[in-house]
């Protein structure tokens, strides 16, 4: 079955306003990204978006952000589109000119609600300024020919993933259609042609397919292509009561314990506010946490403890403990800290504030950095910088957090480790590695798989990851 597109067409009525603030706010942050791929860094993501230094309204947020996490996500994907309307090589193109088109191509190829005209002229005002000579014109013209290159929308059975990785112009979309393009775009090579439509690192994709076979490898690329939903873990009955102004938006999660939140970021905070036991936490996180739950610890050491996620979750899995938490990074620590001001359980201190409880910790919690291949949905970057060298590096971190922490054990201590990864390297070897270091062994371990595809409902979604309970024999 096809679905007419819903865009509407180019016109060619002259310009008689300046460009949307919005897409000059996502143009201006894309383009300080587009040399850098495939390192990308959308540090700023949280920032709210600005306009010549000046503050855009709700709506303008809005538009900015899914510019950018758009491209974030199908940077493959909208290269391999714009590559095949240029008569250039792609990596001879001006960074601003490629943020350009990437951008406009994730409005005109992903978001199915905005005029074209409105989207071509704003990325053309806004080449203008750019400084290159005839930036404008060339952006006007490569944007006309992705356009041509539309076809109709594709459902069902005709947009299986077992369909678009075995053509060349089929664009996969994440709410499990696709779209048929007037001709073919993407590569000949099937692992490379995969890649570029499911906008997952060639690198990535032959480490899943030689690690984890072709159809779980397959299977993790469609995977990150569904954007991840707000799951809450920790909501108290009251707040699903019918007269709860926060029922409507809470709808069980497939995993017993979590909701998906479908309010707006207002109300979401209202929530948090008002119950601070609840915490925004995909279930997949909270699971290794779990593993510790027949302990009972009167010392813990959250010692990754980032913004204090997995820290509320102990908290309340552990009432009676006390729970130490830190951060090596200092954005994060303050962070932490705020979370925790008169905190009856946590105690928030400085890496080097930690020298009073060595020797005296019962649980470690270790939730290390890690290479991010299970949360691929919310953090696309790590999609397109992995590489083995990487992989060797982030793994030796990870042994270093284990070596600098197991001082801090009690002879019985026990220790807590996760990660947010997919690869064996980072986790149950680096479990076992562990274990040996430490004097034990690994008791209970909790592996999760993404689970939630394009077009199934937000309930069923899941991030991948692993945890492991490293205690004495």
């Amino acid at each position: 079955m096809t679905v007419p597109a819903e865009s509407t067409s180019v016109t060619n009525t002259p310009r008689m306003s300046a460009p949307s603030p919005a897409r000059v706010a996502a143009l201006d942050r894309l383009a300080r990204q587009a040399g850098r791929f495939p390192d990308l860094e959308f540090v700023d993501m949280g920032v709210a978006p600005t306009a010549d230094g000046i503050a855009l309204d709700a709506r303008d947020v809005s538009l900015a952000r899914a510019i950018e996490h758009t491209v974030a996500h199908r940077w493959m994907t909208l290269t391999a589109i714009a590559r095949a309307c240029i008569d250039r090589r792609w990596e001879n193109v001006d960074s601003r000119v490629q943020a350009a088109l990437l951008a406009a191509g994730a409005q005109l190829f992903l978001f199915g609600n905005v005029a074209d005209h409105a989207v071509v002229d704003d990325t053309v005002e806004w080449s203008k300024g750019k400084g290159h000579r005839g930036a404008a014109g060339f952006v006007n013209a490569v944007l006309r020919k992705m356009i041509d290159l539309r076809g109709d929308f594709v459902e069902g059975a005709d947009a299986a993933p077992r369909v678009w990785r075995d053509r060349r112009d089929l664009v996969p979309l994440a709410d499990g259609r696709a779209m048929r393009l007037k001709r073919p775009v993407f590569s000949d090579d099937r692992v490379l042609r995969v890649a570029e439509a499911a906008s997952v690192g060639e690198d990535l994709l032959l480490h899943w397919i030689n690690s984890a076979g072709q159809d779980l490898a397959f299977s993790r690329a469609v995977h990150s292509l569904r954007p991840a939903p707000t799951v809450i873990s920790g909501v108290p009955e009251q707040a699903v009561l019918p007269d709860s102004p926060f029922t409507s938006h809470l709808t069980p999660h497939s995993d017993p314990g979590s909701f998906v939140w479908s309010g707006d970021h207002s109300s979401l905070i209202a929530l948090l506010d008002a119950y601070p036991e609840a915490r925004v936490q995909d279930s997949a996180s909270a699971q290794p946490m779990r593993l510790a739950d027949s302990l009972r610890p009167k010392l813990i050491l959250d010692a990754c403890a980032g913004r204090g996620t997995k820290t509320r979750q102990l908290a309340a899995l552990h009432p009676t403990a006390e729970i130490v938490a830190t951060d090596v990074d200092g954005a994060r620590l303050r962070a932490l800290a705020l979370a925790f001001v008169d905190h009856p359980q946590v105690k928030v201190t400085t890496p080097e504030g930690l020298r009073r409880i060595v020797g005296q910790v019962d649980l470690l919690v270790l939730d290390v950095p890690c290479s991010n291949t299970g949360v691929l949905s919310r953090r696309p970057e790590a999609k397109y910088r992995f590489n083995r060298a990487r992989l060797d590096s982030i793994t030796a971190v990870q042994r270093d957090i284990v070596e600098e922490h197991r001082p801090f054990l009690t002879p019985n201590g026990s220790v807590l480790y996760s990660t947010c990864s997919l690869e064996p390297p980072e986790n149950l070897a680096q479990a076992q590695w562990a274990a040996g270091r430490i004097g034990r062994r690994v008791a209970r371990t909790e592996v999760r798989e993404p689970r939630g595809m394009p077009g199934e409902p937000d309930s069923a979604y899941a991030d991948g990851g692993f945890g492991a309970l490293i205690s004495p024999a």
